[in-house]
């Protein structure tokens, strides 16, 4: 396919913001002003105690009520806190409960709401979550309220991610990826390159790279970490898509092949041989999250991680970090890249489905709600509104951006949605990983057990 022209496919509704146009580059860019101090909110907790249903009526004409449900760290929670009293401001006749806690406590209270019909109106859903959510009748299709209620204008490839059985369950409301990140002053001292979209590392100049820099700094520094035991299951993805295959096949089986997976592990045992990447020993004391990062404690030039978040990396350290592709998703190989948006949806079961509509299409098209979120929860979903930000975003942000507006703009081929089972087939896969990583289990042993018991949970 050829390299991106910037005409993904898209389906438009009737915009919130003026028309979408190319992105400009950071030269007119300003710091982000600081947002209003956090306001107090419902706490998750609080919100399991909850006896009623989804919401509660207006009733004797006071105002709509609605949960809506969350997960984040302390600074997500403060701007979604200062954006729901925006909306207030905004829709005197609706009350906006915010529910909020680590994303494994959502996961499970939105398992325990499922059966107890008390899921909160809108909600950000748990990927895996979606299939069965969709399936067994708990969220609203949205197809129809979309241009009815619900503007926007979304790439058909975003929206993907929140369909069942072709029924649009969910939408995408932050958008996120896998980047390269990269120290410049270590690409800088070795003489390395940066690339940029709309080309790409390939996969052997990223070893010969690595290998490169472990030569020039010595022995006490890596080319890169490496995510084969990292629970990074997208950057194997892209080594697929790459190739044809996907992660996941349309009928929930393995996409891949036995070759593919073996030419993946015996890719970074090379590397971790070579001593061009980080040894398991040292890149799992990843403890704290972000600052354990290998490139972080000045072990690695390279990180391998979610692209949104440059920014949080970027006040860890003070060297330059920069955000480049993927290897081999630049040039014919951008219709491999992968978005993996955050997804939100509204409950069958609410009492107030056209405040919860609204309040939707606040949370993914008011301008001045972008501007307080910000890239929190990745990049807006919409070109208009990554557009409208763009100007208030700090330099780190902004490369975030354009980065992602690369992406979600791409002829990107389409990805199989992940089965209700992929949790624990990738929890096995991590596990199986790390054991090769140490040196305790083969390569040729590793495949037989994705391909064997662990095929067997995914499909069961």
């Amino acid at each position: 396919m050829a390299a991106h022209d910037g005409a993904g496919s898209r389906h438009t509704f009737p915009a919130a913001a003026g028309a979408a146009g190319a992105l400009t580059r950071r030269t007119f860019l300003r710091a982000a002003g600081a947002v209003g101090a956090g306001l107090a909110g419902s706490s998750l907790l609080a919100a399991c105690g909850d006896d009623g249903g989804g919401s509660s009526s207006s009733g004797g004409g006071g105002p709509a009520t609605i949960r809506f449900a969350f997960w984040g760290s302390d600074d997500r929670v403060r701007r979604f806190q200062e954006a729901v009293e925006l909306f207030h401001t905004e829709h005197k006749n609706i009350r906006v409960e915010p529910e909020f806690g680590a994303i494994d406590a959502i996961e499970t209270k939105t398992t325990v709401a499922m059966a107890g019909g008390n899921l909160p109106d809108v909600f950000w859903i748990v990927g895996p979550l979606l299939p069965q959510l969709g399936r067994d009748g708990h969220l609203v299709d949205l197809s129809t309220l979309m241009g009815n209620g619900i503007d926007g204008d979304f790439e058909e490839s975003l929206l993907l991610s929140g369909q069942v059985d072709g029924v649009q369950y969910a939408l995408p409301h932050g958008l996120q990826s896998i980047g390269l990140f990269a120290n410049q002053r270590v690409l800088d001292e070795v003489g390395v390159e940066v690339r940029k979209y709309p080309e790409a590392y390939t996969w052997d100049e990223y070893a010969d790279i690595c290998r490169q820099i472990r030569e020039a700094m010595g022995d006490q520094f890596y080319g890169t970490d490496e995510p084969t035991y990292a629970g990074a299951p997208h950057f194997f993805r892209a080594w697929a898509r790459q190739r044809g295959e996907n992660l996941y096949s349309d009928d929930g089986d393995l996409g891949f092949t036995e070759d593919t997976l073996r030419s993946w592990l015996e890719y970074w045992q090379e590397l971790r041989d070579s001593g061009a990447a980080v040894p398991p020993q040292l890149a799992l004391e990843q403890n704290p999250f972000f600052e354990g990062a290998p490139m972080i404690r000045g072990l690695s030039a390279f990180h391998m991680r979610n692209s949104n978040q440059l920014l949080e990396l970027q006040g860890l350290t003070e060297d330059e970090l920069t955000l480049m592709p993927c290897p081999g998703n630049g040039g014919d190989g951008v219709s491999a890249i992968g978005i993996d948006p955050n997804i939100l949806g509204i409950s069958a079961d609410s009492a107030n489905q056209e405040a919860a509509v609204e309040f939707v299409n606040f949370l993914l098209n008011d301008p001045k709600r972008a501007e307080i979120v910000g890239t929190t929860i990745g990049a807006p979903a919409t070109q208009a509104m990554r557009e409208h930000i763009l100007p208030t975003l700090s330099e780190p942000e902004a490369e975030f951006i354009e980065y992602i507006d690369f992406e979600a703009t791409a002829p990107i081929d389409p990805i199989p949605p992940a089965p209700d089972t992929a949790g624990a087939f990738q929890d096995g896969v991590t596990l199986a990983m790390e054991e090769l990583a140490y040196g305790r289990t083969s390569i040729d042993d590793t495949v037989a057990k994705v391909f064997g018991d662990l095929r067997q949970t995914l499909t069961g």
